[in-house]
């Protein structure tokens, strides 16, 4: 887990959302789709969990163009059409509730911006878009005859994805612990909900696993439903899990992003605020214990008269301080918590204790950075041991 990077950007979902959800009870009561009616699910209903993840992603959440495989009846892809988004909304006819007409009815209507795609996923499919900055998973992977070949697929299309799943703490007959086991049940025809799209349950570790093997990191997750003795059939015993992934295939090895608090690149360097972040993933096949940052103080904010102190935290844990009396280029050298594990995503916060005000500059000013051309740490000189 990970602390908020954004919570600006849960707080306009949920507000978007809000509207939304009153727009679609006005649409759908009018609105009959015929034949079928429409999916009798609120598929809205996990807009705060999922809004409180998206708040820990980083802001290129929603750079580019956003995914909803398993789409529905579009009510996700109508919200972040809202945003004034480019979404493509994807499930697959002959699967889907009411054969896509209810996606249909609701992109006239409601949603123009969004486009439908009828997609088998477990086909040989293909994508509508070789990149997407976020790709919505929810309530589908376990429909899936082949969760693994599909996850594997979206990591190499998508920087992030919210997925979401019924997992199961305990087997359905024996009752047999498998939380904490890396491992998946798998589903008669019609065992669970009588309904004989449902194939694979994961334990939550399980899930995590899948993840990981299938190119992505896990950077936060949220739990609902059954709280207690949750199994992959009883309808009283469903619990469900949600997975905000960041994509390795996109980003293979360690990957490091400025957060808040960074100023304009300058000619080779940059100025940090007082405060200011870094989100770390680190690689998936290594144990990292130690950190390193450089970074410079120039003689100007020594100047000033006092030391110039930095700190960093992760999640409100100390992870290491300096003070600095020398005008000079240094590393700020710091320890990972002990349980880091490989391929974790960190966000690092630093803080600058400093009496520098410059003159004629409304910036708040802490250390200078400097940069180099690198894609996957631009250009940041950090460094792991």
């Amino acid at each position: 887990m990970f602390v908020s990077y954004n919570w600006n950007l849960s707080e306009k979902l949920l507000a978007i959302g809000d509207r939304l959800l009153r727009d679609l009870r006005a649409f759908k009561s009018e609105t009959p789709v015929p034949d079928y009616g429409w999916y009798p699910y609120d598929s809205l209903a996990s807009l705060p969990i999922v809004a409180g993840l998206l708040g820990q992603a980083s802001e290129d959440v929603f750079r580019g163009p956003i995914a909803d495989l398993g789409c529905g009846d579009g009510d996700w892809s109508a919200l972040f059409a809202r945003m004034g988004l480019d979404v493509d909304a994807i499930d697959h006819r002959e699967s889907n509730f009411n054969q896509m007409r209810g996606a249909e009815l609701l992109r006239r209507s409601l949603a123009p911006a969004m486009t439908l795609h009828d997609i088998d996923l477990d086909g040989h499919f293909g994508l509508p878009r070789r990149d997407y900055s976020l790709i919505l998973f929810l309530g589908t992977l376990y429909h899936l005859k082949n969760p693994y070949h599909v996850l594997e697929k979206l990591a190499a299309a998508g920087d992030w994805c919210v997925v979401s799943t019924r997992v199961a703490q305990v087997t359905p007959r024996t009752g047999a612990p498998i939380e904490t086991e890396p491992v998946a049940y798998l589903l008669d025809r019609r065992e669970a909900n009588n309904d004989p799209t449902n194939f694979w349950i994961f334990s939550p570790a399980g899930l995590v696993r899948l993840a990981e093997r299938t190119g992505w990191a896990v950077a936060a997750s949220e739990r609902t439903g059954c709280a207690s003795a949750s199994d992959p059939v009883r309808a009283e015993a469903d619990e469900r899990m949600f997975v905000l992934l960041r994509s390795r295939t996109r980003s293979p090895e360690l990957w490091v992003r400025p957060l808040a608090g960074w100023h304009a690149v300058e000619t080779g360097w940059r100025w940090t605020a007082r405060r200011f972040a870094l989100e770390v993933v680190l690689p998936a096949g290594q144990t990292t214990s130690e950190f390193a940052l450089r970074f410079t103080i120039p003689e100007v904010v020594l100047a000033a008269g006092s030391p110039v102190r930095l700190s960093c935290h992760h999640a409100g844990m100390p992870l290491g301080g300096i003070a600095c009396d020398a005008a000079e280029t240094i590393e700020f050298r710091g320890r990972f918590p002990r349980d880091t594990a490989p391929g974790a995503i960190l966000r690092l916060d630093f803080s600058v204790e400093s009496a520098y005000a410059p003159p004629g500059d409304a910036r708040e000013l802490g250390v200078i950075v400097p940069v180099a051309d690198s894609r996957n740490t631009h250009g940041i000189p950090f460094r792991i041991s």
